[in-house]
């Protein structure tokens, strides 16, 4: 058999820090379960670049089934590797997310400190666990550090199309920064300032998480959506305390300061305390939220928003550069980039999709290409991950199912939509980062309220207040929602509010506030949730469905067809569509049969 032809250039990157949440919890072993959340290295995640294109890219939880999964990702990188046909004598370097050898000094201070350094952080242990995963690495390849923050940006440089550009990475933290702003001119990165930890915009609001109540590293979009319904105006002092604001662009959040023994850093204990002392009440976990929370997230947001303004506006007035790529955890607060993309300050706005983590694997990787190609060669939209009928759907399903002939499985679903099914859609492959973007989505019809608390409490089994995501036609998007010219809505990254004559006929996706976090889907590039839409607006007016990932709570999006089908029987999905198949719940098998002998009557008359 004739091997294929090798490629020029084969760079994997990955990211996570193995070991990172074990040594946490041997040293602290009482700590509840938020406080086991606080931990660097989360959102273990491979990419392989073949010849400057980025081809595979999958995050470690989607096979393990652990959120946020920082186990090394070895069947993450086996998944690449396949996909691409290649082995690992074709791979010609392999990169990792963190780069704290520089630091190797600064951890000599503690005895915590420095046993972290030395069973977790120390940049030769990613070689050894590489070898330890793939013995045939071993003499052959060594594992190249990035700097954390330069990952995150390439990430989102070299994707966003733009030819010059400030490039803004915030976060938790990095191996020393959570914020940093870079020029990208030309394909190239120069570093215009940093700010460490104590101005952590990403800990801040992590911290803010923990005390009303939710779970660090996981859970921030919860407090975005309180905030929608709070009023920041009750806390907005404290806030404002919180959060300082200061020259050149500048902000700290001296709250981080207070943590001083290493209990202390790892559970924001001081931090914590301080909040309360301030007069913001905290929520027990599990407790339901009262008016004061959410006006305690309400101000937390805004305060956020306002550092980040602050930040942007500063360097966009210094560099005249008004295109902005952005990066980090801080960048999914879709709420704060809605408000960078109506304030006038830029032209155009570009959010790494995979903005959390799992995309420094790519930007790891981007720091072995040639920018200029690799900037060419990148694909539009996330789809990176194994295929649908990687793993089918077990055969003697206890469910009704059938083959849904080639192309009429959107017109079949827009049809169980209008008439009120919540429905799962998984084809092709899976999605990089946090959103479902078509490709592994629940479905359901936006016109009554009703519908989102129907998925939230009985599909995703979650909270009732969280809000769920508009799916809208690319052409349909600004009669339907005020779109700032420098908003890029394809990957569900940005808030915008909804224009207000149409908020009544889709509440289901309406925040309290009057805004929405909205997909807008291409033809060419989501040509299956595409049709749906388009099919739902010829049946029902409304060019808009509601969008979440395929899912329940706790679990990772399903992968591929058999955990696409376990979602559908361990919740209250009605139908679900699973590559060339429909699978139906008894009480909407007559249903799904009448639709699909319709549609295939209706194509067989068009044929003729």
């Amino acid at each position: 058999m004739t091997r294929p032809v090798r490629p020029h250039r084969v760079v994997l990157g990955y990211s996570g820090l193995d070991g990172s949440k074990e040594l946490k919890l041997s040293r602290f072993p009482d700590l509840d379960e938020r406080e086991r959340r606080l931990y660097q290295g989360l959102d273990s995640a491979a990419a392989l670049l073949v010849d400057d294109r980025l081809v595979a890219a999958v995050q470690q939880e989607r096979f393990s089934g652990t959120k946020f999964d920082h186990a090394f990702p070895r069947e993450a990188i086996e998944y690449c590797l396949a996909h691409a046909g290649i082995e690992f004598a074709d791979v010609d370097a392999v990169a990792h997310n963190f780069d704290y050898g520089r630091l190797r000094v600064l951890s000599q201070g503690e005895e915590y400190s420095r046993t972290r350094y030395e069973t977790v952080y120390a940049p030769e242990l990613q070689t050894r666990l590489l070898h330890r995963h793939f013995p045939r690495t071993a003499g052959r390849l060594t594992v190249q550090p990035v700097a954390h923050h330069r990952a995150h940006a390439l990430s989102a440089a070299i994707p966003s199309g733009f030819q010059d550009a400030l490039v803004v990475v915030l976060d938790g933290m990095g191996e020393l920064h959570a914020v940093t702003v870079y020029a990208w001119r030309d394909g190239e990165l120069s570093r215009l300032a940093a700010l460490d930890y104590r101005s952590s915009l990403g800990l801040f609001y992590s911290l803010m998480t923990m005390h009303l109540g939710f779970w660090p590293n996981s859970d921030e979009y919860k407090v975005m959506a309180l905030a929608s319904s709070g009023d920041p105006a009750r806390f907005r002092a404290a806030m404002s305390e919180a959060v300082v604001l200061g020259p050149d662009g500048t902000f700290s959040v001296p709250l981080l300061s207070l943590n001083r023994d290493p209990r202390a850093r790892e559970t924001f204990a001081a931090s914590r305390e301080r909040l309360r002392d301030m007069g913001c009440p905290a929520l027990a976990p599990g407790a339901r939220p009262e008016q004061v929370h959410l006006d305690v997230a309400a101000a937390g947001q805004e305060r956020l928003e306002e550092a980040f303004l602050h930040l942007i506006k500063h360097w966009t007035a210094r560099t005249g550069l008004r295109a902005v790529a952005l990066a980090g955890g801080v960048a999914l607060n879709c709420v704060a980039v809605g408000r960078l993309c109506e304030s006038g300050l830029v032209d155009g706005v570009y959010v790494q999709p995979a903005a959390g983590d799992e995309g420094t694997a790519v930007g790891a990787a981007l720091a072995f290409a040639d920018p200029g190609r690799a900037a060419e060669r990148y694909p539009a939209m996330t789809f990176l991950g194994p295929d649908v009928s990687a793993t089918g759907e077990p055969s003697g399903s206890a469910y009704w199912n059938a083959p849904v002939p080639s192309g009429l499985g959107p017109r079949a679903a827009a049809a169980l939509l209008a008439a009120g099914a919540i429905v799962g859609w998984a084809e092709g492959r899976l999605e990089f980062g946090p959103r479902a973007l078509g490709h592994r989505s629940i479905l359901a019809d936006p016109r009554l309220r009703e519908t989102r608390d129907r998925v939230n409490a009985a599909v995703k089994f979650r909270e009732g207040f969280r809000p769920l995501a508009p799916a809208v036609k690319a052409e349909s998007a600004a009669d339907w929602f005020a779109v700032p010219g420098s908003a890029n809505l394809r990957h569900m990254t940005v808030t915008v509010p909804v224009r207000p004559e149409r908020r009544h006929l889709i509440p289901a996706v309406v925040h309290d506030d009057g805004s929405a976090r909205v997909q807008s889907v291409h033809a060419e590039e989501v040509p299956g949730l595409w049709q749906i839409i388009d099919c739902f607006e010829h049946l029902t007016g409304v060019p808009v469905v509601m969008n979440t990932s395929l899912n329940v709570k706790g679990q990772p999006t399903a992968r591929d067809g058999a955990e696409a089908y376990h979602t559908f029987v361990s919740s209250q999905l009605d139908v679900a569509f699973i590559g060339d198949t429909v699978h139906a719940k008894p009480e909407w098998e007559q249903r799904v049969r009448g639709v699909l002998e319709e549609i295939a009557a209706d194509s067989r008359a068009v044929i003729r």
